[in-house]
C-alpha cells in the first residue's frame, strides 16, 4: 500500500513538472509571437513610411485610439511638428478637421472605426499657425498581416489653390469683364428669384432693358476702342442712376443693360426709367474733341404672375425694345399683357401656324455634326460622336434657321412635341446600324420645357425600350440653365438614364451661375465650353484664360470637355496646346444629313 502511494506521488510529480514545462514554453512562444508581431509590425509601418515619404499630400499613421505612429515630411512641414515629437500624442493634440458645412470639428477617426472603409470629403484643417486650410481628405483602415490591430492612415490634400481659382472662375463666370456689372446669365437667376417672389408672396418687381440707339454707329465711325470707352461710361451713369443696395443692374449683350427694380411699385419703377432716360438723353459722349448725341430704347416689363420664366421676361423685353426703336427710338415702350404690338414685332401669331403645319407635313428633318477627337492620332480616325441637330424645310424645300423657329416653339410650349418628335425619330433609325466597335455616340438636346414635364422621362425611357438600341449610343445635351432651373429633376433625369447606359453633356457652359458648384452636383459626362469663349480664343485673353480655367477644372473633376464654334485650323491648334479633348464646328464638319451617317456606321 505504501509502494503505491509513494507511485502515485512521483507519478504525480512528473505530470506537475510537464505541465509546468508546457506552460514556461507557451509562455515563451506567447512572448515571442507577440515580440514577432511588434517586429513585423515596425518592418510594415517602416516600409509605409519610407513609401510616403516623398508623397506631396500630409499623411497620418494612427491607431484605434488616435495615437500618432508615423507623420510624414510633408505632414512635418504644413503642421510644424517634427516625427519624434508626435509619436505617441494624440492627433487633437496636433490638428483639428472641421466640416466646412456646420463648423463642428469632423470626428473622423470614429467613423472609420465604425464602417472600417475608406472615407473621403473636405474639410477645413487648424493647426499651430494654419487657420482653415481648404483641404480635401482619405482615411483608409490599414490592415496588416500576422497583426492584430489595424492603423490607420490619414491623407490630406492642400486644395487652397484650387479654390482660389474657382472663387476667380465663379466671379468671372458671374460679371461681365469689360464693365463688372453683373452678365446675363448671373442677371437671369436673380430675375428668376424675382418672379419667384412675385408668384409667392406677390412682391411688385420691374424689369427694363435699356438698349442704345447709336452704338452701332460709334464703333463703325469711331472704331471699337470708342464703343468700348462708351459702354463703360454708360455702365456708370446707369449705376448711378439705381439704388444699388436695391436694385440689380447688369450687362446683358453688346450694347443691352437689364436693371431688376424691386420691391418698387410700377408707376415709381416707370418714373426711374423715364428718369434714365432723360439722362442718357441729355449725356454728350466725347471723342478726339467731337461730341456725340447718346439716346436709348427702353422696354418696361412689370412683372406679372403668368411671366413665369426669365427666358419669357427677355423675350417680351426684347420685343418692347424693337418696337420702341421701330417708332424712332429714345423712348420706353410698356408692356402690357397681349401687347399687339409686341406679338406683331415677335411675329410668333405667324410661327405658330407654320410650326403646327411643319408637324403635319413632315417638314422637319434631322442632321448629325461631329464631335471628333482633337487628340492628333485620334483626329486622322473617321467620326463616331455626332449632336443631332433638328432642321426645318420650306414649301421650296429650303432650310430655315433654328434661330427663327426655336424661340417660336419655345413660347407657344411646342419644345416639348418637338423634342419628342427628335427622340422617336432618331431612335428608330438607330436601328440600322450595325457597327459595334467604337460604338456610335448621338448627342440629343433637350429643352427645359420638356425636362419639366411629368411624363417626359417615361417616354424615353418606353421610346428607347421599343427601339431594341443600345443606350450607350445615345448622349443627352442640357443647358447649364436648365440644369439650374431645377436641379433635383436634372438629377433624377439623369441619373436613371445613366443607369441604363446613357451619357450627358453639359451645354453652354462657362457663362452660367456658379457653374462649378453645380458642375460637382451633376454627374455629367462631357461639357461644352461656351461658343462665345471659343470663337474669340484666338484674339482674346480673357477668352482663352477662360477656355484653360474651364478645361482644367472640368478634367480634375473627370469629365471630358468639348469646345463648340471650332471653325479653323488655328483654333483647332490653340485647342490642342490647352488639353480640351473634343472640338465641334464647321473647322471640322458641317452637319450631315442623319440617314447617311447612319449609312457610314453599317457594316
Amino acid at each position: 500500500m505504501e509502494l503505491l502511494a509513494s507511485s502515485w506521488q512521483n507519478n504525480a510529480a512528473w505530470y506537475l513538472l510537464i505541465v509546468v514545462i508546457v506552460a514556461a514554453f507557451a509562455g515563451i512562444l506567447l512572448i515571442m509571437r507577440n515580440q514577432f508581431r511588434k517586429r513585423l509590425r515596425w518592418m510594415q509601418q517602416n516600409m509605409l513610411s519610407s513609401s510616403l515619404a516623398d508623397v506631396a499630400e500630409v499623411a497620418v499613421l494612427v491607431d484605434a485610439g488616435g495615437i500618432v505612429d508615423f507623420i510624414n515630411p510633408a505632414a512635418e512641414k504644413i503642421l510644424k511638428y517634427k516625427l519624434r515629437s508626435t509619436r505617441g500624442k494624440h492627433y487633437s493634440s496636433l490638428f483639428t478637421l472641421i466640416d466646412p458645412v456646420t463648423r463642428n470639428p469632423l470626428v473622423w477617426l470614429e467613423k472609420v472605426l465604425r464602417t472600417d472603409c475608406t472615407l473621403t470629403g473636405n474639410a477645413l484643417l487648424n493647426s499651430a499657425g494654419i487657420h482653415e486650410l481648404q483641404v480635401s481628405y482619405s482615411i483608409q483602415p490599414l490592415h496588416y498581416a500576422e497583426v492584430d490591430q489595424p492603423s490607420y492612415m490619414l491623407l490630406l490634400r492642400d486644395q487652397t489653390e484650387i479654390h482660389a481659382m474657382q472663387l476667380r472662375l465663379d466671379h468671372m463666370e458671374m460679371h461681365d469683364q469689360q464693365t463688372m456689372l453683373l452678365n446675363s446669365k448671373s442677371f437671369e437667376s436673380r430675375l428668376k428669384v424675382a418672379i419667384d417672389q412675385v408668384r409667392q408672396h406677390g412682391v411688385k418687381h420691374a424689369f427694363c432693358l435699356v438698349s442704345m440707339d447709336q452704338f452701332k454707329l460709334v464703333n463703325d465711325s469711331l472704331g471699337h476702342g470708342a464703343g468700348d470707352v462708351l459702354i463703360e461710361r454708360i455702365s456708370r451713369i446707369l449705376k448711378e442712376e439705381i439704388d444699388v443696395k436695391r436694385d440689380v443692374l447688369a450687362r446683358l449683350g453688346g450694347d443691352e443693360f437689364g436693371i431688376l427694380f424691386q420691391e418698387s411699385e410700377p408707376a415709381v419703377a416707370a418714373r426711374a426709367a423715364e428718369h434714365i432716360r432723360q439722362r442718357l438723353e441729355s449725356y454728350e459722349f466725347e471723342w478726339n474733341k467731337a461730341r456725340h448725341k447718346i439716346t436709348a430704347s427702353i422696354a418696361f416689363v412689370p412683372l406679372y404672375k403668368g411671366l413665369a420664366t426669365p427666358n419669357r421676361i427677355l423675350s417680351i423685353a426684347d420685343a418692347a425694345c424693337r418696337v420702341a426703336k421701330d417708332k424712332g427710338g429714345n423712348r420706353i415702350h410698356i408692356y402690357k399683357p397681349n401687347d399687339q404690338e409686341i406679338l406683331k414685332q415677335r411675329g410668333n401669331m405667324v410661327w405658330l401656324g407654320r410650326l403646327k403645319k411643319a408637324f403635319e407635313a413632315g417638314n422637319f428633318r434631322l442632321v448629325a455634326q461631329p464631335i471628333h477627337s482633337l487628340e492628333p492620332q485620334e483626329f486622322k480616325k473617321p467620326f463616331h460622336h455626332y449632336e443631332v441637330l433638328i432642321r426645318l424645310y420650306d414649301e421650296s424645300n429650303q432650310p430655315i434657321s433654328p434661330d427663327e423657329f426655336i424661340p417660336a416653339a419655345e413660347y407657344y410650349s411646342m419644345m416639348p412635341r418637338l423634342d419628342r418628335w427628335v427622340v422617336r425619330q432618331l431612335l428608330q433609325s438607330l436601328k440600322e446600324i450595325t457597327q459595334r466597335v467604337p460604338r456610335p455616340i448621338f448627342a440629343v438636346n433637350l429643352s427645359g420645357q420638356s425636362l419639366d414635364e411629368p411624363d417626359f422621362l417615361q417616354f424615353v425611357l418606353a421610346e428607347i425600350q421599343l427601339a431594341g438600341i443600345s443606350p450607350a449610343m445615345l448622349c443627352f445635351e442640357i443647358t447649364e440653365r436648365v440644369a439650374i432651373h431645377n436641379l433635383e429633376l436634372a438629377q433624377k433625369f439623369i441619373g436613371t438614364l445613366k443607369s441604363l447606359g446613357c451619357s450627358f453633356s453639359l451645354d453652354d457652359f462657362g457663362t452660367g451661375v456658379s457653374s462649378f458648384g453645380y458642375l460637382k452636383s451633376l454627374p455629367v459626362d462631357y461639357l461644352k465650353i461656351d461658343g462665345s469663349f471659343i470663337k474669340e480664343i484666338a484674339t482674346d485673353e480673357v477668352a482663352e484664360a477662360m477656355v484653360r480655367s474651364v478645361n482644367q477644372v472640368g478634367h480634375l473633376m473627370g469629365v471630358q470637355v468639348i469646345a463648340e464654334y471650332v471653325e479653323n485650323d488655328r483654333i483647332i491648334q490653340i485647342l490642342r496646346d490647352i488639353g480640351v479633348d473634343y472640338g465641334q464646328g464647321y473647322g471640322i464638319s458641317k452637319p450631315i444629313p442623319l440617314d447617311e451617317v447612319i449609312q457610314r456606321h453599317r457594316l
